[in-house]
Formats: C-alpha cells, structure tokens, sequence
C-alpha cells in the first residue's frame, strides 16, 4: 500500500522506508507528534527524480524574497540532482565515474569536487567496514554476466520498469532505493523521466540475466559449486579497494584516481545518493529537510522548537512478501527480479493505518539512510534472495527470519550513513553488524548516532544502546515510583549547580545553599577544560579514544592514594554523557580539544574563542547553568546565597544509624529537607594549624595556592561531625605552574598558569638555564621536579618558593592562543618579553652559553621525537636558540586541589564506618556529597580536567539520588513475600551501580553486581535466600538470569548479585559484560528459601532452625553469603541469643578461580569461630591446594556439616542440578529427612538459576 499519514493531527516530518524495528517485551509503540499548524510555515516542494521521489522543506523566510522561496528550492534540488548525474552515475556513459572506468593502466584522472567527495569517503568507509561496503565490487557483476551466458537458456524480457529495477540492485552498497537515481537521466524542465537509451537498457537487461544465472549456477544456493566459488574467489581479489584503485590527495588539495587493475570498475551509485541529499541540504538555508528516495537530511530544528520527527513503518513478513509477489504477477511483473513497491500491495491492514515500531529525533545537521532485503527480490525455485550482494563473500542474501533483514542508521552525513547501512547488511549476522556499528559511535570523523537492526526471527531488534545511558522511558517510570522530595545542596560550584538541576529534573523541589555573595566558587576559577572520551567533538575531530585509557590513566596518575575501581568506572562511563549534557542540553560549546599532560588522548574540552577572546571554560559552564536555573527552573530550584551552612540536623536510631532532615544555617536558623547534598568544594585554601590542611598536611601551611579564600573544607567538617569517613586527606595537589607576579611576589594567591601552556609547547627551565623536567608528565612529576631542580625565589628581600621559567616561542604563543596570553601579559603582567635568548639569559641571570646549549638539545630532541634526559615524546611547537620573539614567565608549584574528602558509593551516599562482622560501612540516610569535598576517586593526584567532569558525573548522581529519597513504600518489592509476586506488573527497572570483585585472589570468574534499589532509604522487601530474575535485551533478544542476592534484605538502597564473568554464566553473561554504572535492567522478586531471622529465634517455614549447614556448588555459594552475613549480623546485632552450635558450610567448585567470598568466610570464622566453619573442595586443584579434594561426598557431610540430624536442623543447597540431586541422595541416605533440606532446584523448578 502507499505509505499513509498517521492519523489527523499526528504526524512525523517523514518516513524512512525500508525500515523496521520491533521490540523486545518491554517494546512500546511511539507516539507521533501533532503540530500541524507548524508544518503550515513551511514551504514544501515534492516531486519525482530518478523514479524516486523526493521533498524539501525550507522556511520562507529564510531566504532573501520569501514569496520566491519554492522555486529558489526547485532550481537548488535540480542542480544538484543534475551534478549527481553527471558526475557519479554509472549508468550514464558519459560521466566522470564512467571514464575512470574507461582508463587505462598508466592513466591519472583529476577529479572534480564531486567525485573527490564521494570518492574519498568511500575509500575511508572501505577501510573502516574493512570491505564491508565497497565500491569497487563491480568486476564481480561482469562475472554474473558470463556465468548467464554459459548457464542461461532464456533471454530475459522486461519492461522498462522491470529492467530498471534490475539495475537497482547492483550497487555494492545493496540499498534497492540507491541505485534508481542514477539509472536514467531525467529531463531538467519537467522533471519527467526520458525513456532510458540503448545501452543503458543492454546493461540493464544483462544484469537481469545475472541474477537469473546466479542461482541457476547454484552461487548463493549450492555452495558445492566450485566452479562458482574459485571463480568468485579469484574476482574477488581484483573486486577489493586496496587492488583495485589508487587515490593521491597533493598538497594543493587536488586528488587524483588511477586502477591499479585494469579490470577495476568502480560503482558509487548508492553513495552518490546520499552526497546528493547532503549537497541540497547544505545548499538550502537553516531550517530545512529533504527528503530523497527515503534518505533524509535535516538543519536546525523543525518549526516548533522540536527535533525533525522520522516515522519509521513496519515492513512485510516473509509471508506478506509471497503474497506481493503473487500480487506483482498479477500486475504484469514477468520476474525474476520483483519490484515490491507499496502499490503493488493492495491488502489492508486493520483500519488502513500502517504501523509505526520508531519515531527517530534527528537534530541539527543530522540525516538517516535505510537499506533493506525487500524491496526488490528475486524468486527461483520457490526462494526468495535479496537485491543486497554481500561484497565480502561475494552472494546474494536469501531472505529468511534469521539473519539482519533491515538497517536505518542516523549519521551526520547522508553519504555516510547510506553506505554503513549497505555495510551492515552485508554483514548478515546481526550481532556482527551491531559491532561494526558500535565502532562508528566514537572515533569516527563522522560519528553514528543512531541505528535500528531488524531480523524477523522473534523479531528481534537492536537499538544503538550507549552504554550507563538509561532510557528515557526507562527513567521516567522508575522516578514515578517517587514522591516529591525537598532536597537542600549546599555550594553553589559546578557540583552544586548539576545536583540542583539534576534533582529538579527528578520532580524535587530544591533549595540551593552559597555562603558567598554569589555563585560559581572554584568551579568558575578552572581554565583546563572538561574530559570526556566517546565524544561527539572527540569523532568530529577523529580521535580514537577509549574507555580502557582513559581509566589506565586516571589510576596512573592516582598511584599513590585511593582510587576506588567503582568510582573511576563511573566517571569514566559517564564522561560522554558528561559532555553532552552540558553541549546538546545547555548549549556549553565544548567544542575545543587539548592533550593535557598525563593524557593518552585529546579529551580535555573546552570552548572556542569568541571575537578573539579566550572563554574561560569554567566560568561558561558555570555561568550556562546558572542562566538555566533562573530562567527554566525559577519554579523548583531556589537559590541563596549568603547562607552558610552550619550543622546537619539528623536523628540517631537505636542501632546507631543516622538519618540527615536537615540543615542550620548561619548558626540558627533551620531548614528541613528529605536530603541534603554536600557541593561546598575543597580545603585548598585552608591555612590555619587548626584546620584541615594543619591536620593532615601541615608540611604544606604557606605553600601559595590557586584557590580562592572560600576553600577552607566546611563540608568536609560537617560530614566529619556525623562519623562520615574521611579518606585521602593527605593527598594534596601542587600545580606546578602558578604564576609569579613580579610585581607582588608575596601574594600567597596566585593565577593558575593553565596547563595548554605547556600542551602548547611551553618548556620550563631552572635559574640555571637547564630542562629538569617532561613538562607534559603528570601534575604531581612536575611539581616535584620544580622542587627538586630550581631555586627559591628571592627578590627585594622576599624569599619565596622553588620556581622556575616558562619559555613561550612564537609557535607556542600562536597554539595557545593570542588573546588569552595578552589578558596574561598586558593585564595582569605576568609575562617578559624578551628578543632573543640573550635577553632570556639575562632576565633569567645564567650563562647565554647554558641557555643555548639548552635550547639547542630541546630543538635535537624535537627533530627527533624523543628527549633522552626527560623522556618527552610530545612536542606541540618548535623552540631553538635561535627563536625569537619570546614570552617568558616565573611558575612555581601552588595548592591546586585537594584530592581527600567525604567517603561516597558510587550513588553518592555519603559513607560512615561501622563495626560489623562483614561490611564495614553504611551510608548516612538522607546524605550525598560530589565533587572536591569527597575522596576515592583522584587518588594522590589528580588528572587534569578531571575535576570539571566530576563535578558534573557525581553532581548529577547524588542530586537525582537525593530527589529518590521520599517514597511511599519501604521496600522495592512489596509484595515480595506474597506467592502472586511473578507478574509483569511486578518487573521493576533498576540502574547498575557498579561491578565488584569478588575477591582479590579468588573469584576471578565472578563478580559481584550491584543494582540501586529506587531509593536510598529502601531496602529489597525479600527475606533471606530468596532470589531475584533480572532480564535485559541484547542483540534484538530478551534475556534472563536468575540470581541469589548477596546482600542482605535490610540492606538499604543498593541489591547485589554474584554473577558468572565467563561463558559458564549462559547468554545474560555478555550482557552484563557490556553494561555499565546507569545501564537500565528489570528485576522481578522470584521464590526461593525465604529464611527468617527474627528478634528471639531464626524460622524457617514458621520452624525454629537450631543449626544450619550449607552446600553450595559453584555460584550456589551467593544464597550461602547471604544467609552467612544475615547470621553474622544477627549475632553481632543480638549476642548472647543464639544457641552455640556452628552454622557450617561445604563449597565445592571446579578450580580455584570460581571460588568467590573467600576473604568474607575467612573474616566470618576470624571473628565468630565458635558460630561458623568452613570447608573447601575443589575438583581441578592447583598445585599446592592443600584443602578438600574431587566431588562432596557422604562423608564430607557427616565430618563437615551437620551430623547426625536432629531437630531444628535445616541443610541448604544450591548449585549445578546434577549437584544438588547428589546430594539430596547423600542426605537422604544419611538419615535427613524431607522437610530438614531445601533445594534451590528442586524447590523452585528452576535449574541452575545461580
């Protein structure tokens, strides 16, 4: 059927075809926006080019006469359609790609700006797909031609519509849609198509009897066809990119095409599609969308204010396929080759309406390409095979319910995202084509943001998932589950201001708390930038970066403090987010990239210069989002300033815990809250004995420092007041370069020299004139390089820190950026300008000799790539002795950042540390904390630009967090404990917290995975030993595990499982791999043992239990741990109530690597030996094991457990079925009788469920 508009007043902009994406269980159909009255300020010209039609959308206004505006847009479409023609149709004998193909060996064609597009990009994709997609895969087609000759005992005979859908499917890039363009010229008058002329009609014909012999000679059918096979293997050899052309770019930017074979053709036919739509759209004023053969391109945003809307419909079964082939029959197609346009399909479906399964955003410059198996088929022998070629194997695709049957990807180019659509679909396999798209996501010029895979069979679907981004619709029906809470942050930096936005964003009502005149605090003073790897401004600039260096770096430069593995991975996954929330929601133009000193990338971001002028990309952020708060969240943030914060009101419960309710300020007056978050900054500027730096860094009291006077660590002291643990305090950062004002030199505050000073090639040199130092090493290097190399600084009686020079060239002048060194020179006089390096000599007061001598090694070392003194391998800009024009600077090493703080979980609840037999922490109910106040995540140095990107991760965790404090039910399953608790109704979303491990010498094929329950104050509503389902998608498939929790069932705010890292763990086990903190799953409250630990006794099934004996088997040992922390817990919590008998645990594994918890059993008998006992076996042990040996046997039990039975005794097993069924006969045979065990397996028919 023709494709139809949604129903009156809803409707998307346009429709890509060939599409569809059908969900998984939790799929939802989209909602199709209704503003038709903005569609009505819209010029729209429509019509049909190359038997395709095409739309674009302009506003009149845009343009210089409006009123012209439709015919301005037809001259621009027919342009460029007319370039596309003339250029990149293969079916027109007289266009460049043709007489590239008409070259011979020893020719070199120059091309056109066109063709040089489409060609370069097309050689980039090749590589990138790895030939996946590739242009120059027509020598293949001519071999079908032979092989119709040799095989074919018919002539095909076609209309002229069927010839031309014939040529359709002979592009590489496999789109049906792609090929029609450039099939037939077209008229530039009337737009109607001139009937197609001799040759091209030969062409078209032969490549319909091409098909034909491809399955008559078994390719694609018979596999066993050698003949076939070798022949195709040889071609394609001479069918690939890197053996077919040759491609030279001169340094005038001319380029130049040559065959490297001189049977090499190239085909850009779908490609060609693609540069088209982009050229339009680049040609027509913003905003506009155009449309062309269902690939589309946008700028700016469509009248409304919203995105551009892509409906994307549901395309036919295999089924509705026959029944539109039986139907092209009938309408005259003679076949083989079918062309299944909606006409042809006259069945309705229901009441008309075709359905939608997507409705894709497209932003600003954005543009989405499809390419599919159906709309163009060939049947043989009741079969139907696709149009796509797979240039990698040289097939046709058969159409089937298994394999990846659709593709629509969103890019930033048309050219692009049509040809990884053609590349995806040659893949075949789903999985493989999602993989090759995940690689286009990041480090790619032009980056994927977005894609949809389709495969019948389920059907099973793939949406682009980045990884720790939750679902919008995921988000909005866990925050439901919420009451609006009153939420207090207290510091106004760019923590304080993220958690703010991020709380009222969660439905709280927040009051934000500055003890200073106004907003910003240290946050507005960084110069660095922001870091962030997986950018859209990283893929723009081709900077291949990645999660593994960013994170290697991060705990290289925190070596010698603590940098908490959850913490990293969290500021890590949550970096890009970082970045795009504050470019694409505030509109912070992150647009600028920097490798700063420690970096193994360009990932540091910051903001252009405007007219000149250097934004200091601090003060942006913060000053963007405190414009949002007052103008978009007047309503539910409320901001004062003035008021400090004095002490947290909280209550104590009986077993000691602490609930946060409120604050003091000023010393009096108090403010209740349901949360508070702690954003008030570091102690960098805290110089009293009695303060912090006096107490844990006193060797540091009068060093100068970059912080304002505001940093004196207030948080720190309230969170410290109610038994918060404090860690790290002693890591204190020395910038190494804080300027020197000659002219003040006492000041104790100094301007931070930025760290691009030296990224742009500044070096640094002793009063002697000598290097000491890689001025691109870390932070922490450098600073006690300075101390260690140079001399104090003395001058009119003053005797200052060690310092050293900075020596700018021209070229690093130049890099860093004119502008901001004349606000450094000219304004605050902080730079000498200095001729030549004589007169450097001179300012510096050391041997010209020394200096040159110097200069010239650095310049050696330059030419070289490498200094052997300093190991420097980075060098941005040139600097010799014969460099001119010099700036020169004093730095010294100042108090820059105090790594140490508040102890936090990765959801930013605020850590105490208790007493207790496993588990030695809690969070303080009600408290949160991000950015410079909290420890763990820098470690004893910080990695510059990592401060920004904390402030805005953690800000937005614990503020959203703090928003989830006030619900009306306790618990997260509350109907847990009811026998009706399986239904969907019942399946919950959670959000990862974060990976654990299981142990640092065991566990190494395990790990522990923790889940935030919807609030902090929540606890699970299970009972002990019951477990839990977790389900997500992956790869267009719902998945299942089941898992016992680790953690206990009074526990608040987080659940915990332990899981299989390795393929033992079944198909859940990759998808757990590949999530990340804020990853989205659904959970659902399952059966299980349900063991009570009440005040006066421990029931099972309302049965006293006097003893308890375990065997687990594998991760059988999760229920074990926490039944074996419930019992601690309970002994700790109630001594003196249980009888002394031991609770006694038999483990068996294979190896000693599925081992997990060792380190807790062991600590469980340190504490408790009277109560609990342990005992290993395992089956592959290693050499040396000196514990239980080979399977659990009768007299294991009898010697390790519980033996004899008697009454009140309960043995729990779980473990691998054929395990438990073991050892359900051991007990039996040992006198145990049915209701004195439980079996997971048996107990809950679910088999090997943990």
């Amino acid at each position: 059927m023709p494709p139809r508009a949604p129903a009156s007043g809803a409707a998307a902009d346009g429709e890509t075809r060939t599409s569809r994406v059908v969900g998984s269980v939790d799929f939802v159909r989209p909602t199709l926006p209704s503003d038709a009255a903005s569609d009505a300020e819209l010029a729209t010209i429509t019509g049909v080019r190359c038997k395709m039609p095409y739309t674009v959308k302009c506003l009149p206004s845009a343009f210089a006469a409006p009123e012209h505006a439709a015919v301005r847009m037809g001259q621009i479409a027919e342009e460029v359609f007319a370039e596309c023609v003339a250029k990149l149709s293969t079916f027109n004998p007289d266009s460049e790609v043709n007489r590239v193909n008409s070259l011979g060996m020893e020719d070199v064609h120059v091309m056109s700006g066109a063709l040089k597009d489409v060609v370069l990009r097309s050689k980039e994709l090749v590589k990138r797909t790895r030939g996946a997609f590739d242009p120059s895969v027509a020598p293949l087609l001519a071999h079908y031609e032979g092989v119709a000759a040799r095989h074919s005992s018919t002539t095909a005979t076609t209309t002229a519509t069927t010839t031309a859908t014939a040529a359709d499917g002979q592009g590489p890039s496999g789109n049906a849609a792609a090929l029609s363009p450039i099939a037939e010229r077209t008229s530039p008058d009337d737009g109607e198509e001139e009937k197609v002329d001799a040759e091209t009609l030969r062409q078209q014909r032969l490549v319909v009897d091409n098909w034909k012999s491809l399955l008559a000679a078994g390719f694609a059918g018979d596999p066993s066809d050698a003949r076939v096979s070798l022949t195709v293997k040889r071609l394609l050899e001479v069918s690939q990119w890197s053996s077919a052309f040759g491609v030279a770019v001169e340094d005038d930017g001319t380029a130049t095409i040559r065959k490297k074979h001189p049977d090499a053709r190239l085909d850009l036919s779908g490609i060609a599609k693609g540069w088209a739509v982009d050229k339009i759209a680049e040609s027509l004023p913003s905003p506009c969308y155009v449309e062309w053969g269902g690939d589309i391109k946008v700028t700016g945003c469509h009248p409304s204010g919203r995105s551009w809307m892509v409906a994307v419909p549901e395309p036919p079964s295999i089924e509705e396929l026959r029944l539109r082939v039986a139907q092209a029959k009938r309408n005259g197609q003679t076949g083989p080759v079918f062309t299944l346009a909606e006409e042809h399909c006259k069945e309705e479906k229901g009441d008309g309406m075709e359905k939608y399964i997507a409705l894709l955003e497209l932003r600003d410059g954005e543009a989405v390409a499809t390419s599919g198996d159906f709309e163009k088929v060939l049947e043989k022998d009741g079969k139907l095979f696709s149009h796509i070629i797979n240039p990698q194997r040289g097939r046709l695709l058969e159409l089937n319910a298994t394999t990846l049957s659709q593709c629509v990807v969103v890019a930033g180019s048309c050219m692009v995202a049509d040809a990884l659509a053609t590349a995806a679909m040659g893949k075949e396999e789903l999985s493989v084509a999602r993989a090759m798209l995940d690689q286009f996501r990041t480090g790619y010029r032009v980056p994927v943001r977005d894609y949809l895979l389709y495969a019948r069979d389920g059907p099973r679907i793939v949406r682009l998932s980045i990884p720790g981004v939750e679902a919008k619709a995921d988000r909005e029906r866990r925050l439901k589950r919420h009451e609006s809470a009153t939420v207090v942050v207290v510091g106004s930096g760019l923590a304080g201001m993220s958690a703010a936005i991020e709380a009222a964003d969660a439905r709280a009502k927040v009051i934000l708390l500055e003890k200073e005149p106004k907003t910003g605090g240290n946050s507005a003073k960084a110069t660095s930038g922001i870091n962030g790897w997986g950018t859209d401004t990283q893929a723009e600039e081709g900077v291949a970066d990645e999660e593994r260096l960013f994170e290697r770096d991060t705990f290289r430069s925190g070596l010698t403090g603590r940098t908490d593995h959850s913490l990293v991975r969290t500021l890590s996954s949550k970096s890009a987010e970082a970045i795009h929330w504050l470019k694409h929601r505030h509109g912070v133009p992150l647009t600028v990239l920097s490798q700063l000193g420690g970096h193994s990338a360009k990932r540091t971001h910051r903001a252009p210069s405007v007219n000149g002028r250097p934004v200091p990309i601090g003060w942006k952020i913060t000053s963007t989002l405190k414009d949002a708060i007052d103008s978009q969240y007047s309503d539910k943030i409320e901001v004062r300033c003035g008021e400090a914060v004095t002490r947290l009101v909280h209550e104590v419960a009986e077993d000691g815990s602490k609930t946060v309710t409120g604050v003091e300020v000023n010393g009096g007056h108090v403010i209740e809250a349901d949360a508070v978050v702690l954003a008030t900054g570091g102690f960098g500027c805290c110089q009293s004995k009695d303060g912090l730096m006096g107490r844990f860094r006193p060797d540091l009291l009068g060093t100068p420092t970059t912080n304002g006077p505001f940093a004196q660590g207030e948080g720190v002291l309230l969170g410290e007041e109610l038994g918060a643990e404090l860690v790290d305090m002693d890591k204190v950062q020395l910038h190494p370069t804080g300027f020197i004002d000659p002219a003040n030199p006492s000041n104790p505050t100094k301007f931070l020299a930025p760290e691009a000073i030296r990224g742009s090639g500044g070096i640094l040199v002793n009063s002697a004139g000598e290097r000491f130092i890689n001025e691109l090493d870390l932070r922490s290097v450098v600073a006690a390089g300075i101390q260690d190399n140079c001399s104090h600084y003395r001058a009119d009686g003053y005797e200052g820190p060690p310092f050293a020079w900075c020596i700018l060239s021209p070229e690093a002048q130049e890099l860093f950026g004119k502008p901001t060194l004349s606000f450094y020179k000219d304004r605050l006089g902080l730079f000498d300008e200095c001729r030549d390096a004589a007169a450097v000599a001179d300012l510096i007061g050391c041997p010209l000799e020394v200096l040159d001598n110097t200069l010239w090694e650095y310049a050696e070392a330059a030419e070289l790539g490498t200094c052997k003194t300093t190991h420097k391998d980075v060098f941005p800009s040139p600097l010799g002795p014969d460099s001119t024009n010099l700036l020169v600077a004093r730095i010294t090493p100042s108090i820059h950042y105090t790594m140490g703080g508040l102890n936090v979980s990765p959801a930013g609840e605020v850590q105490e540390r208790v007493d207790s037999i496993v588990g030695h922490h809690r969070h303080i109910r009600g408290l949160y904390a991000a950015g410079e106040v909290t420890g763990g995540v820098h470690g004893g140095n910080r990695l510059g630009g990592n401060s920004l990107l904390e402030c805005v991760v953690f800000g937005r965790i614990a503020g959203e967090r703090a928003a989830t404090s006030k619900h009306s039910e306790k618990a997260m399953f509350p109907e847990a404990k009811s026998d009706d608790n399986r239904g969907e109704r019942n399946w919950v979303p959670v959000v990862l917290r974060e990976v654990r491990n299981t142990d640092r010498k065991f566990g190494m094929n395990t790990r522990e995975i923790r889940f935030n329950l919807h609030g902090s104050s929540q606890h699970s509503g299970l009972e002990v030993g019951q477990f839990i389902a977790l389900r997500g998608t992956f790869d267009g498939e719902t998945l299942m595990g089941y898992f016992s929790p680790i953690t206990r069932p009074s526990d608040e705010g987080v659940i915990g499982i332990l899981a299989r890292s390795d393929e033992k763990g079944g198909p859940i086990t990759r998808l757990l791999e590949l999530s990340r903190p804020g990853s989205t799953f659904y959970m659902c409250a399952m059966g299980g043992l349900r063991l009570r630990f009440e005040r006066e006794r421990i029931s099972f099934k309302n049965n006293e239990i006097k003893r308890i004996g375990l065997l687990a088997g594998g991760t059988g040992i999760a229920p074990m741990i926490q039944i074996i922390r419930a019992y601690g817990h309970y002994a700790w919590s109630f001594p003196g109530k249980l009888p002394p008998f031991q609770i006694s645990l038999i483990y068996a594994a294979e190896e000693m690597h599925d081992l997990a918890y060792m380190q807790i059993l062991e600590a469980v008998q340190s504490v408790i030996p009277e109560l609990f006992r342990y005992h290993v076996k395992l089956n592959r042990p290693p050499l040396g094991w000196t514990e239980g040996v080979g399977f659990v046997e009768r007299q294991d039990i009898k010697k390790h457990l519980i033996y004899p039975p008697e009454r009140g005794d309960l043995v729990v097993m779980c473990g691998p079925p054929v395990f438990e069924a073991a050892m359900r006969k051991n007990l039996l045979r040992l006198g145990f009788g049915n209701e004195q065990y439980y079996s997971y397996a048996e107990g809950d028919r679910v088999a090997a469920h943990l």
